[in-house]
């Protein structure tokens, strides 16, 4: 994990959890880093992170608690929908409001750039907080690498 460089200067709190979009090859690398725990080491979804074409088209968002980064998360725009997808939080940092915040800032980016309707594809241990955040489930659910997912939408 990395530490934020001036959070003591800046006053942020240790349980402050903020968000930002990712503006340098450092930050994607961290980005890179927190998918390849989440995804590769712990869920064995892939073996690979680094490999996404949409990766280079796509807006990527930080999220830390204190000094330290704690998640991410991806929206890709196509004409007037966008996709979300790459959502992750270390473990230690689950339940702190880290993935919600990451998904808040990823849903003002859909909104600011005029994205009727923004689509995920969620593991189905997570359909109550993608619900809670106005997705709904649409067709029927499917295995990706053997965990189970849910298409969602969320109309905005």
């Amino acid at each position: 994990m990395t530490a934020l460089k001036g959070d003591q200067e800046t006053g942020i709190r240790d349980d402050e959890v903020r968000t930002w979009v990712v503006t340098s090859l450092a930050e994607m690398a961290e980005v890179y880093a927190i998918r390849h725990e989440v995804f590769v080491e712990e869920q064995h979804l892939t073996r690979s992170v680094r490999d996404d074409p949409d990766d280079r088209y796509s807006v990527h968002v930080l999220g830390a608690v204190g000094g330290q980064t704690a998640g991410t998360g991806r929206i890709t725009f196509y004409g007037d929908e966008a996709q979300i997808v790459w959502v992750a939080v270390r473990k230690p940092y689950r339940g702190r409001g880290v993935g919600r915040a990451i998904m808040e800032h990823l849903l003002r980016l859909a909104r600011d750039q005029g994205s009727r309707i923004v689509t995920l594809n969620a593991q189905t241990h997570a359909l109550t907080f993608y619900e809670a955040l106005g997705f709904r489930p649409i067709g029927r659910r499917f295995f990706m690498s053997n965990i189970e997912h849910q298409y969602m939408a969320k109309e905005m």
